[in-house]
């Protein structure tokens, strides 16, 4: 099964490297070798955005929708943090985690509340409804993931896992604004 996968994957981005192939004879004298990575984690970045649609299309939630239930579920109960740790956590500005909380307090899946330790903020919770809806769309991803990378074995696994956090890390030190919590 792995070696017919291979082959159709190799068939079906043939494109990428016939994209390569053309640039080094436009460019014969340079070295297009970052072209192919880059394309290929374009087309990625595509396809991780369909599969996250395609889970959370069900559910009726967007993915940043989704971001504030997973982070509230994370932080562990009473599954509450305030506003400003939110769009700091979900790197959102506070205009549209303030339009995401609305959405999600008018569908009942958050709370939001005073913070009785600061006069002047709030609370946001996941009520029972968030926590359950959080819960079946985390397992839903769960199901997915696992579905879609079930060809890989555990060391290509960690392999790819370890490439993608070095990649990570280069883009983050050149376009990261805001150091993660």
């Amino acid at each position: 099964m792995r070696e017919s996968f291979l082959a159709v994957y190799n068939a079906r981005m043939s494109w990428i490297d016939d994209l390569s192939t053309a640039w080094e004879r436009e460019y014969p004298g340079l070295d297009t070798a970052t072209f192919p990575p880059m394309v290929r984690l374009a087309r990625l970045s595509v396809l991780v955005e369909s599969f996250q649609r395609s889970v959370l299309s069900p559910f009726n939630l967007s993915s940043g929708d989704y971001g504030v239930l997973a982070a509230l579920r994370r932080a562990g109960p009473p599954y509450q943090l305030t506003p400003s740790k939110l769009y700091s956590r979900l790197q959102r500005s506070s205009g549209g985690m303030t339009k995401i909380l609305k959405r999600l307090e008018e569908q009942r899946l958050i709370d939001r509340a005073p913070d009785p330790e600061d006069g002047r903020g709030s609370l946001v919770s996941l009520t029972e409804a968030g926590l359950d809806l959080q819960e079946q769309i985390f397992h839903a991803f769960l199901t997915g993931t696992q579905d879609l990378l079930e060809s890989l074995s555990e060391t290509d696994l960690k392999d790819i896992d370890g490439g993608l956090q070095r990649l990570l890390a280069i883009f983050e030190g050149r376009f990261e604004t805001r150091p993660p919590l």
